[in-house]
């Protein structure tokens, strides 16, 4: 087989990446990156399949995961190239949205500027993962443009909505994809080198309404403050997250200082300084444990909640109202001597000249879609750096960027030379029918 890393193109790489960061995709406005990546992908003999899931369809669907932000539709665009030889199949995946920049203020340069500066690309979604979706979509095409002559499949798919609780995933899933195996570019770097992630939590999003009673200022006593209350919920929030993460056995995880985060992310309420708080609302990020499914999760927090006001006067008689906004798909986990594991592992050591660390992660993403929703062996290896993720400058190394694409295509060279019965530990192989595949639309 030829090694394609010589198809690898630095300089396109960095053009990519600067034209992709200045389109400003902030989850539920994802349309023009996607057809910025199929108009990429279109300059190929490749198979393109680009689509539009309505979300009203999606709701319908009962692994629905449910959504913060409004939308119309999930864009999807996947590309495949196919060998001249029976094989398994790869995918290599990514989401194009991006959260919010928020104080413009706090940023060096425009958000959206992809300004260079040395080795540095910085951009609203430089590390979270525009460089990771890149590096991905190179090593794609380094198949695409290196001939025919290797066993299997090849598949590129670039989906919205991983910011949203993975709709974009579920898109892509709907329209019948599946895979042998599959690497999202996330950003694992840890100290200059990437990690390989083998296993994240779950996340879930709630939305907490407490009720309160209004009266006026000077006479608080007569009324019942819904931040009063509100204090107490999350005085036990706090007291489930910390018993949640002492029973923490899993070695990957309890590395992390804290493995399942619960954190407050919105609070709103109250109409006027002068009156007592009548209601509050607030929207909660609750953290899912490995083995854990996100109705169990949920389950547990309510029982939490339900402890802590069962004694209360006013709550136990005015108990808050509990509604599950968003959930993703859980925590996910990849068996450690999985063949994908191992053969990243080797590649990415080549690369680096270091083996990488096996890593779980504290947060989630779409990692837990494919492997929950379409049993596809999945791990997260990519060139940005978490800590720089949601952050004001955010920015990524060009020259990780290029050498995890090199890691990808070496990698995907190797899974394809293994055969089926090597990657056949899951269930589920990326074998669309062209055309008219069936993707529920509305």
């Amino acid at each position: 087989m030829v090694r394609r890393t010589a198809y690898l193109d630095e300089a396109r790489i960095h053009e990519r990446l600067v034209s992709l960061i200045r389109i400003p995709s902030i989850t539920g406005e994802e349309d023009g990156a996607v057809a910025r990546i199929a108009n990429w992908l279109q300059q190929y003999d490749a198979e393109i399949d680009y689509w539009n899931d309505g979300i009203a369809s999606l709701q319908r669907d009962p692994r629905y995961p449910g959504h913060e932000v409004e939308r119309a539709w999930a864009p999807v665009v996947v590309g495949v190239v196919r060998g001249d030889q029976p094989g398994p199949s790869v995918l290599l995946t990514g989401h194009v949205d991006v959260v919010p920049p928020g104080d413009y203020g706090l940023w060096q340069d425009e958000p959206f500027s992809g300004v260079t500066r040395g080795d540095r690309v910085f951009g609203c979604g430089a590390s979270d993962m525009k460089a990771g979706l890149v590096a991905a979509l190179a090593a794609f095409e380094a198949f695409a443009e290196g001939g025919r002559n290797f066993p299997g499949r090849v598949i590129f798919a670039a989906v919205p909505a991983e910011e949203d609780s993975g709709l974009g995933t579920l898109a892509a899933i709907r329209g019948n994809w599946r895979a042998d195996a599959c690497i999202i570019p996330e950003p694992t770097v840890q100290h200059g080198i990437p990690e390989l992630v083998i296993a994240h939590a779950g996340a879930m999003s709630l939305r907490i309404r407490v009720p309160g009673k209004s009266a006026h200022a000077s006479k608080r006593l007569q009324g019942e403050s819904a931040l009063d209350h509100f204090i107490t919920l999350y005085q036990a929030m706090r007291a489930d997250e910390q018993a949640l993460n002492a029973a923490e056995q899993h070695p990957l995880m309890t590395v992390h200082p804290l493995p399942y985060a619960t954190s407050v992310g919105v609070i709103r309420g109250g109409l006027w300084s002068s009156s007592v708080m009548d209601s509050l609302e607030a929207q909660v990020r609750v953290g899912v444990p490995l083995g854990m499914t996100i109705d169990e999760a949920e389950a547990r927090f309510r029982h939490a909640i339900a402890e802590a006001i069962r004694d209360d006067p006013w709550l136990s008689r005015n108990p808050p109202e509990i509604r599950r906004l968003a959930s993703g798909f859980g925590s996910a986990e990849t068996d450690a001597d999985h063949p994908l594991v191992r053969t990243l592992a080797e590649c990415a050591e080549e690369e680096f000249r270091q083996e990488p660390r096996i890593a779980a992660a504290p947060y989630g993403c779409d990692m837990s879609g494919w492997v929950r929703l379409a049993g596809v062996p999945t791990v997260i290896y990519g060139p940005g750096d978490i800590d720089q993720a949601h952050a004001p400058n955010e920015s990524v190394s060009l020259e990780t960027s290029c050498r995890v694409a090199r890691t990808l295509v070496r990698t995907t060279e190797r899974l394809l030379e293994a055969g089926l019965d090597g990657l056949r530990s899951a269930a589920g192989r990326m074998e669309p029918a062209f055309p008219g595949h069936n993707r529920g639309h509305d």
